[in-house]
């Protein structure tokens, strides 16, 4: 596998620890796209593909993009629980396989590991249902100290990922930690958690929030209302650097592209149209090819947006994003286990996309 390599001399961050969920689902594809009603009984299609869970997708981009090797210099480091299950300990291969340490994926014994559901709709939307008494839900606040206890880590360089499917309290103690040691705090958060995630700090605690369209209109307090994407964007920013006006934010928005701000630019990325095969994974895959961006030393965003992609040189960690989700959303899978550097620059290249030079250099 051939890895990204940094834009100057070395890449900008060294390591990245990480929880969320660990787990494996299923795909079914609804008849009709009408929205599923409370009450309804709705025939679906069941998808051969493999489903992973959001902290195995992403960290997996990361670890195959970045170096797949004991040697490569920039290590990931999941934290979390999986159940003693043959779904569990395959898992835990998997990740190994891609590169990453998983001294600090704990097995856990008489619990299943986290398993979920993901439904789509004909046109591609959809969401997921997971089980909430899984071995992710008990990754506790102890488990992250211990992993600082017993790994010794390096606090220069040093990016700390909080994403969903584990408890909200042991997300919260790695943005702690990681704003104590000056890391690059990442995290992203559910519509059904978001109060509990602004009770105890998080927005505080984060440098870089990515979520939807329909949990930015949840954190915009608009949850419900049919609103242009736009207009959610702008209520949803407004209030989060109300509470964090250093904070970077990524909203996506499905097919129709992203969104980003920092420090008071706005820009908007639209998808890199192809034939999908199965979307799910695409905004994880999304978030992982930002944070790959930024390790390898380009700027979060461009100064201003597109009308398609690539209207301009793509050239910031968020186009990055974007191009490796439109790859990512051409497997069944919702990781594309053959994406590495090199498959997406081959990718870039048959979608006649405009690179700078130095998005060019990263290849």
């Amino acid at each position: 596998m051939k890895s990204l390599k940094p834009l100057h001399s070395s890449f900008i961050y060294t390591h990245l620890a990480g929880t969320g969920g660990i787990g494996s689902g299923m795909l079914l594809r609804l008849e009709g796209n009408h929205t599923l009603g409370r009450n309804e009984s709705r025939g679906a299609k069941i998808v051969p593909c493999k489903d992973y869970s959001k902290l195995h997708i992403i960290t997996h981009y990361l670890a195959v993009l970045l170096g797949w090797c004991e040697s490569s210099p920039f290590k990931v480091f999941p934290i979390g629980k999986v159940g003693n299950d043959a779904a569990g300990r395959q898992l835990i291969v998997d990740m190994q396989q891609a590169g990453m340490d998983t001294d600090h994926v704990a097995v856990l014994e008489g619990i299943d590991t986290l398993f979920s559901v993901c439904f789509q709709y004909p046109d591609g939307s959809g969401g997921n249902l997971t089980n909430s008494n899984s071995a992710s839900a008990g990754v506790e606040p102890d488990d992250i100290d211990n992993f600082f206890t017993h790994q010794t880590v390096s606090e220069a360089g040093e990016i700390m990922l909080a994403v969903p499917e584990v408890p909200v309290q042991a997300r919260i103690r790695l943005l702690q930690i990681g704003r104590e040691r000056g890391s690059l705090n990442i995290s992203s958060v559910l519509s059904s958690e978001a109060d509990a995630f602004a009770r105890q700090d998080g927005f505080d605690l984060t440098d870089l929030l990515a979520v939807n369209i329909d949990e930015a209109a949840t954190l915009a307090g608009i949850a419900g209302k049919n609103m242009p994407a736009e207009a959610i964007v702008d209520r949803c920013i407004s209030r989060l650097i109300e509470i964090n006006a250093n904070m970077r934010v990524i909203i996506t928005d499905g097919a129709h592209g992203s969104y980003g701000y920092m420090s008071g630019n706005h820009a908007f990325i639209p998808a890199l149209k192809t034939d999908a095969v199965s979307t799910a994974g695409a905004g994880d895959a999304l978030l992982a090819g930002v944070i790959a961006g930024l390790v390898c030393g380009l700027p979060f965003l461009k100064k201003s947006g597109d009308t398609c992609y690539s209207e301009s040189p793509v050239m910031s960690a968020l186009e990055l994003g974007t191009l490796l989700a439109s790859l990512s959303v051409t497997s069944p899978d919702s990781i594309h286990k053959d994406a590495d550097a090199d498959l997406l620059y081959r990718y870039a290249q048959h979608k006649n996309v405009r690179m700078s030079d130095d998005f060019k250099a990263i290849f």
